[in-house]
């Protein structure tokens, strides 16, 4: 039997195999944040296809936090529904948790009705938004809003919750130099920048309980010139570990730091004819970016498993299950980062958006490489559409 299907516990929590469907915005969520038909039949196909857990895709923990069509959990009016889901993806063989998020500074105020918030007001220059610095009252608000999402997350049947502390939204924004320039007790120094994550991993506890499992998706470097380096991200998740953590997903990257959290290509022409703040650019800005975009960009060159050395260098560190995410396609790729010690799970992505059967057919015994092709349409579609896969083929300007 292939270790990926090795069974596993994660502080009570039975895991059938060790490949997880890593949080994945499916923009599929109604107005309110509540899920749509379309998510139960997307986790039905999930848990069908043998994925052993299941991590939603982020989910707001207060509204002026939220992006289009995205999760929510920010009243107990959603836990009816989300019983529901939990209990078809238990149904069909597998366990779910949930990913709870604020997007900080990454959206925009069409989404939150109001100017984003940030730990600093340093322009995000990917969606072309200047934050509002948060005052001492928006972070014990959004510290709370955290603890009682999670509270509603353990409420609604999910088997664990996971803090999103990665890829430039509110917590990483806390964790981030680059993101974070305050001078007080939540900025400067390295305790200083993870007391955000601290405070809300402590409430967090006192609202689910020590039995109940909590992880936290972290990016352990970016590619800004003052952002996070990778020994401060071994740094972070060592004192995450000590904190009590029960699981640490190993990622990277920023909104804005060119592409490094999928790495691959970057549809500059998707990103134009549908991506609101880009279509009201002027011609000249539309023209350079069209025709020079990947040149001035410098999108990062996609390699399988480009989260791995993060992983390995962390999982030397703690005592907790690591999950390496970041183009994992190769099953035999995937069973050496297990083997190696380098990492417990394998999280999926892109994978499991072109295949939800991949686990199935690893099962069974296939060794072919995932059909993803990473064009990213996936993702960049994701302004305007709900996640799927596209295979490289454009579609027509969504008018609507």
């Amino acid at each position: 039997m292939s270790v990926l299907f090795e069974k596993t516990k994660i502080k009570g929590i039975e895991l059938k195999n060790r490949l997880v469907r890593s949080a994945t915005h499916e923009a599929m969520a109604d107005a309110e944040g509540f899920p749509t038909d379309r998510i139960f039949k997307l986790y039905e196909r999930l848990a069908k296809g043998g994925v052993g857990l299941i991590i939603t895709g982020y989910t707001y923990v207060s509204r002026d936090g939220k992006f289009k069509a995205m999760l929510g959990i920010d009243t107990d009016e959603h836990i009816p529904k989300y019983r529901e889901l939990v209990n078809q993806v238990h149904q069909n063989g597998a366990k779910i948790a949930m990913q709870i998020n604020h997007c900080g500074r990454q959206t925009v105020k069409e989404m939150t009705g109001t100017q984003p918030i940030a730990p600093s007001a340093v322009f995000d220059k990917s969606l072309f938004v200047m934050p509002r610095e948060m005052t001492e009252a928006d972070i014990e608000r959004i510290i709370e809003a955290f603890a009682q999402a999670a509270g509603r997350v353990k409420e609604s049947g999910f088997d664990a919750v996971q803090l999103h502390g990665a890829h430039g939204y509110l917590i990483s924004q806390f964790l981030c130099p680059h993101t974070n320039r305050r001078e007080d007790k939540w900025g400067g120094t390295l305790e200083n920048r993870m007391r955000f994550v601290t405070e809300i991993y402590k409430r967090t506890c006192k609202n689910v309980g020590d039995d109940y499992p909590i992880f936290i998706k972290l990016s352990a470097y970016d590619y800004m010139k003052n952002g996070l380096k990778p020994e401060e991200g071994v740094a972070i998740a060592t004192k995450m570990a000590d904190m009590g953590f029960d699981g640490i997903e190993v990622s990277c990257g920023i909104g804005e730091d060119g592409g490094s959290t999928l790495r691959g290509e970057i549809p500059f022409d998707v990103i134009l004819d549908e991506w609101d703040m880009y279509k009201e650019k002027g011609f000249l800005f539309r023209f350079i970016m069209r025709n020079f975009g990947s040149k001035l960009m410098k999108p990062i060159p996609f390699t399988q498993g480009y989260n791995r050395e993060s992983a390995r260098q962390i999982k030397k560190k703690v005592n907790v299950p690591v999950f390496a995410v970041g183009g994992m396609v190769d099953p035999t790729f995937m069973e050496e980062t297990i083997q190696s010690g380098e990492a417990d799970y394998i999280s999926l992505c892109r994978a499991l958006i072109t295949d939800p059967k991949f686990p199935n057919k690893i099962r069974e015994g296939s060794r072919e490489v995932s059909r993803c092709i990473h064009c990213n349409l996936c993702l960049f579609y994701l302004s305007t559409r709900s996640v799927r896969c596209y295979q490289g083929k454009r579609m027509k300007s969504n008018q609507s």
